[in-house]
């Protein structure tokens, strides 16, 4: 038994379903699902009754949360009392981020601050949103890089560093590349080559696409560079955040804004009372900058 387990456990018990739990915890469904699946069979009895539209807590379950609840508390009230007592010259601070510091010119921001504190050691991980985000919520980051999207601001705090908006990419030769901006209407019979299902921004293309009433053609998901190159090809045409486009540039492949765009916030997200000292100095950098 882990303590993500149990932190999975609790947002699925006080969810309505599992997929209002992943959410709540930014994670997908199956991750949680699967997690779950593993601390019933540790125990041997089912925590939650599947047999119904909304997953419900078994009598175990219910048993179970009494004493879950309180154990997931106690453990992390004492990780937080003891950061009182860690060497202060072995002081670390855990930072995950998407893979996206160059784009938006962040990379400075981890020098100047090693350099003006070299007593803390830091540690910066580049993963990918899945990794990012179970690595935040099971404390394996004091906090994180990312987009404000990917956060309910009503458990998290968000530090805007800094701001993008979504364009299309478009085969050169395309007959809306010249246009200063397109709208989803504008692309909605093309063929799309979008970001991968797990990623935020394909989470975001598509609800977009939903309320603009479109269901769009997904021909494949892949990585940035796969799609620019397919698009230069004239396979399809793709969304993204303007800014991480702008890095890898192709000759046949233009850049349009999508107008209505959302604004794509990037910043610091961290939990609201359960920064150490270390992630405090931190965020009081970035606030200075």
């Amino acid at each position: 038994m882990t303590f993500e387990q149990l932190e999975y456990f609790l947002a699925a018990a006080r969810a309505e379903t599992f997929f209002d739990a992943a959410e709540s915890l930014h994670i997908t469904q199956s991750s949680l699902s699967k997690q779950i699946m593993k601390l019933e069979k540790e125990l041997n009895v089912r925590l939650f009754d599947r047999s119904r539209r909304s997953a419900v807590l078994t009598d175990a379950g219910r048993e179970f949360l009494k004493e879950a609840g309180d154990l997931f508390h106690r453990y992390r009230a004492m990780r937080k009392r003891m950061q009182a007592f860690e060497d202060v010259s072995e002081r670390t601070l855990r930072i995950g981020t998407l893979p996206f510091l160059s784009q938006y010119g962040l990379t400075g921001l981890f020098k100047d601050f090693s350099a003006a504190h070299p007593e803390i050691r830091l540690l910066l991980e580049e993963v990918e949103e899945i990794d990012l985000l179970s690595g935040f919520s099971s404390g394996r980051y004091d906090l994180i890089i990312a987009r404000s999207h990917m956060c309910d601001e009503s458990h998290f705090r968000f530090l805007l560093l800094d701001e993008d908006r979504l364009a299309a990419m478009l085969p050169a030769g395309h007959p809306l590349a010249w246009r200063k901006s397109v709208s989803l209407s504008d692309l909605a019979g093309e063929p799309f080559l979008l970001m991968h299902p797990y990623t935020s921004l394909y989470q975001l293309c598509m609800k977009l696409f939903h309320d603009a009433g479109i269901t769009p053609h997904v021909l494949r998901t892949a990585r940035l560079e796969s799609i620019i190159s397919a698009v230069a090809l004239g396979e399809g045409v793709s969304l993204f955040a303007e800014k991480n486009f702008n890095l890898f540039r192709h000759e046949s492949v233009v850049s349009v804004p999508i107008v209505p765009s959302p604004t794509l916030s990037v910043g610091g997200i961290y939990k609201d009372g359960e920064v150490s000292a270390e992630g405090e100095r931190f965020l009081e950098s970035l606030k200075k900058d």
